[in-house]
């Protein structure tokens, strides 16, 4: 107890004790008013803490997947063809999924017919397609010239949006874009890219099935997509890229998710480019979730 309190005269260590005694009640009322006052905000930590535990594996996921691609030996080094890996971090299962970007569409250089191909693929028809295909224009064009369902800056009044009127800068912004709605926006976004030409042409043997229906005109059931199909699906395997360096300069989407089976579950979308420097081996371009 002297470790605790100054020594003090005999006759004030009584004193002492009741004050001290006196402070650690009205300590414990204090703490059990604000317990009481916050207990509505116990389940919102526990939230919180349980997406942290989330998104801590999810980031040991992509730092994992970030190695794979920079590994030295080709036979070591994981496929850039959308394939899923599943991981375990702490009790998380941890999947990463791996997307060339050079597989996708570049959504700034398709034409309006390849734009319309894609939406009728993931399965737009009618007039949600062409409301889809004239508000997407109108975003990207750079007049106020309203098409026919179009949308242009006085159809976005009150929504804190406008038209780019320019090309797109990052892929979650077509959920901006009136017509495209979020089911919609879930089934293109993995096939456009925003990067594409940085690091090469197309490429089929990595592509994105919707995206490859697109690019070669034949539509979901022509033999190449079915064949992608098969490859993702695990049925076939797939062609490996190679080169002793394959990635330097490639830009690649590393999409993770962390589930922990119990309804908590958390996904990123990281862009990822390989820069071949030591000191500085890659570079984040852009980070979705």
């Amino acid at each position: 107890m002297n470790e605790r309190f100054p020594a003090r005269a005999r006759n004030d260590e009584g004193y002492a004790l009741i004050a001290a005694l006196a402070a650690m009640v009205a300590f414990s009322l204090l703490a059990f008013e604000v317990l009481a006052a916050t207990r509505g905000n116990i389940a919102q930590a526990g939230a919180e803490g349980e997406r942290a535990k989330l998104e801590a594996a999810a980031d040991a996921g992509l730092a994992r997947a970030i190695a794979g691609l920079d590994a030295g030996d080709a036979a070591s080094r994981w496929a850039i063809d959308g394939r899923t890996r599943t991981l375990s971090v702490d009790g998380i299962a941890v999947t990463v999924r791996i997307e060339d970007e050079r597989g996708k569409l570049p959504v700034n250089l398709i034409s309006e017919d390849q734009f319309r191909a894609l939406l009728e693929d993931a399965g737009a028809s009618g007039d949600r397609l062409a409301h889809a295909v004239d508000t997407f224009e109108d975003w990207i064009d750079d007049d106020d010239d309203r098409r026919t369902l179009g949308a242009e800056a006085g159809d976005y009044a009150g929504t804190g949006v406008a038209p780019r009127n320019g090309p797109v800068r990052t892929p979650d912004e077509l959920m901006s874009v009136a017509g495209i709605d979020s089911a919609l926006y879930r089934k293109i976004a993995p096939s456009l890219t925003v990067f594409f030409g940085e690091s090469g042409g197309f490429s089929p043997t990595t592509a994105d099935p919707l995206a490859l229906a697109v690019i070669s005109g034949g539509g979901m059931n022509s033999p190449q997509v079915l064949e992608r199909q098969r490859e993702l699906a695990g049925e076939r395997p797939a062609i490996e890229i190679g080169e002793d360096k394959p990635l330097t300069g490639r830009i690649v989407t590393v999409a993770v998710t962390a589930d922990d089976g119990s309804n908590g579950r958390f996904t990123r979308r990281t862009f990822v480019e390989l820069t071949g420097n030591d000191s500085e081996p890659f570079w984040i371009r852009w980070v979705q979730g």
